[in-house]
């Protein structure tokens, strides 16, 4: 039997190696991060080390503007819960949730925002991989699918709230952080013993968070070594390909600036379930959009808000790949899908 070709990314990266051996590290550091023995102060300068570690690469002044969540979606939840924000329909669930769906998306997938200060807007999405211009004095921006992709100097944005998540870029699920400007903005969202600066109470996951670290190290290491011009080369290939196989085929957002390892296409008539399965069965991980929204019909997904009809956003697969996608995955994984093309 082939050995399996993951070829699903956005919705959750392999584990690094080096986020395992970080993670690892800990075990034996079994202590609360809040008591305040020997073993219990070993845990929170752990914590505080990486917690500093991070902001210094992404680009930020001090460890306070970091808070450490469960993942992206709860990081949205802190900020957004008690606001009422313009968002386009374009935006992951966790956002919309909270939000008005009333900003216009145009047929580049381009959110056009006329009042940032009440508005929150994806860095990049998920399913087109089209990255976003994010204004100046944005309230939040979901940055979950960008940061690790794209360099990314959190410095350089005018924002409120940001979020990132660490299995989106090769780090354990379950961790993520919510970046903030200024901590005194940021009410207390779940209560108790006061942790993350008394903002996000609950025992800290010394464990996770060393492996969100290192995943952070790792990424922004390959971004600048060009690991990621690499990747963004083979997606292209992989599009080339693709094309030529099948005059009929689709690909969403190909002339606008977009995530270097993402592919969404639409194959007019063959439906994208039927796809993922068939593909699915023959060793390929690919999927039809967002993981949260699997087996839903989501109303206002990103192909319709683009102009994409009802049948068209059917028909549509995302191949989104990592570091160690090799071209020859992509050589087999093309030749099996054209040959069921062919067959329907």
């Amino acid at each position: 039997m082939q050995k399996r070709i993951y070829l699903d990314w956005n919705a959750s990266s392999p584990l690094s190696k080096n986020a395992f051996l970080a993670m690892k590290s800990t075990f034996a550091n079994f202590a609360n991060p809040s008591s305040s023995h020997c073993e219990g102060r070993a845990a929170k300068k752990a914590i505080e080390k990486a917690r500093d570690k991070i902001a210094e690469l992404i680009g930020l002044n001090t460890r306070f503007n970091i808070i450490f969540t469960s993942g992206a979606t709860e990081s949205a939840a802190m900020v957004l819960h008690h606001k009422n924000l313009n968002c386009a329909p374009i935006e992951h669930e966790c956002v919309k949730v909270w939000s008005c769906s009333n900003l216009v998306v145009n047929e580049n997938g381009k959110v056009i925002i006329d009042d940032p200060p009440n508005s929150t807007l994806q860095s990049a999405n998920s399913e087109t991989g089209i990255i976003q211009q994010i204004p100046n004095g944005i309230y939040f921006t979901d940055a979950a699918q960008a940061f690790g992709k794209i360099f990314t100097d959190f410095s350089k944005f005018d924002f409120q709230f940001s979020s990132i998540s660490s299995h989106k870029i090769g780090g354990p699920k379950g961790i993520g952080a919510l970046i903030v400007k200024d901590i005194n903005n940021l009410n207390s969202f779940i209560k108790g013993g006061g942790q993350e600066f008394g903002k996000r109470s609950g025992t800290e996951n010394l464990m996770n968070i060393q492996g969100f670290a290192k995943s952070i190290e790792d990424r922004i290491f390959e971004i600048n070594s060009g690991k990621w011009d690499e990747i963004k080369s083979n997606r292209d290939y992989l599009e080339e390909m693709i094309l030529n196989e099948s005059y009929e085929t689709l690909v969403v957002g190909k002339k606008v600036n977009r995530l270097p390892n993402t592919s969404f296409f639409i194959t007019p008539g063959w439906k994208n379930d039927l796809q993922v399965a068939t593909l699915d069965l023959e060793g390929f991980s690919v999927s039809s959009g967002m993981a949260c929204s699997s087996g839903k019909k989501i109303k206002n997904n990103s192909l319709l808000s683009m102009g994409y009809s009802s049948s068209e956003a059917d028909c549509a697969i995302r191949v989104s790949i990592g570091e160690t996608t090799k071209k020859k995955d992509l050589e087999k994984f093309v030749s099996v899908w054209s040959s069921y093309n062919k067959k329907r």
